[in-house]
């Protein structure tokens, strides 16, 4: 099965067994967390807007796609607008970009449509002229054109940016937990925590995020101490009627 890299417009052909390695698409994420992605420039259905203006002071999720998918990216975007998270729209944004510099306003205003209501923190985007280049480079997007298949193979991957447009957490998958996303969302505002935002703080202290599954879980320690606190609240009950059985307690 023969295969083009797009990552940066300069199409090459791979050839693997056959067959397409998918280990090709893993980001390397210790190259690029915490580091700035390009203030690059968008093209949106109400002009051209740099994504500084588009993200604001605020932690934005980056949805890289192209609008002509027939299968993984419209998933994507109906798990995450049909998500239920504990975050209102005001307090984080999202920015939809198509990686195809093929894609156009017309395929752009396609996608939209399949969509029943698009929430009022979202931006559809075109990157053009070099710029899906600077952009998916700057975050270790890799994706390739399948000559057979006439598609691009890509991850399906939601690329969280703190407010300084700084790569905090990639979270894979299509249909991604609404619990990952608001946790994500919580770590990517990267600054300390406002009075009103304690509890949420102290819930990202729960939980640790684990990279081999794409998803956040209950800190080992929290385990372990409850499953010890547990433990002794039951030697304490046995000890407790057991003395009550010696002394003839009622």
């Amino acid at each position: 099965m023969l295969f083009s890299s797009a990552s940066t417009f300069a199409y090459r052909t791979v050839e693997i067994d056959g067959q397409f390695d998918t280990a090709l698409l893993r980001v390397e994420e210790g190259r690029y967390l915490g580091k700035t992605v390009p203030d690059v420039k968008i093209v949106t259905e109400s002009g051209e807007k740099l994504l500084s203006a588009v993200a604001g002071d605020k932690p934005t999720i980056v949805v890289l796609a192209y609008f002509t998918c027939g299968h993984t990216c419209p998933i994507t975007l109906q798990n995450l607008v049909q998500m239920q998270i504990d975050a209102p729209h005001s307090d984080y944004n999202v920015v939809v970009l198509s990686f195809d510099e093929k894609d156009s306003l017309m395929t752009m205003a396609h996608v939209k449509s399949t969509i029943d209501r698009i929430p009022e923190n979202w931006t559809f985007g075109l990157l053009q002229d070099g710029e899906s280049g600077r952009l998916t480079s700057s975050v270790g997007f890799k994706f390739f054109f399948s000559e057979q298949d006439q598609n691009f193979v890509h991850p399906a991957v939601l690329v969280f940016l703190s407010p300084e447009r700084e790569v905090m957490r990639y979270l894979y998958g299509a249909e991604t937990r609404g619990e990952d996303v608001e946790l994500a969302l919580i770590e990517s505002r990267n600054r300390a925590p406002r009075l009103n935002e304690i509890v949420e703080m102290v819930k990202l202290t729960c939980f640790q995020f684990d990279k081999s599954r794409s998803r956040y879980s209950l800190h080992p320690t929290l385990i372990f101490g409850a499953a010890g606190i547990g433990i002794l609240g039951l030697v304490g009950l046995a000890a407790l009627v057991t003395k009550r059985d010696l002394t003839g307690g009622i």
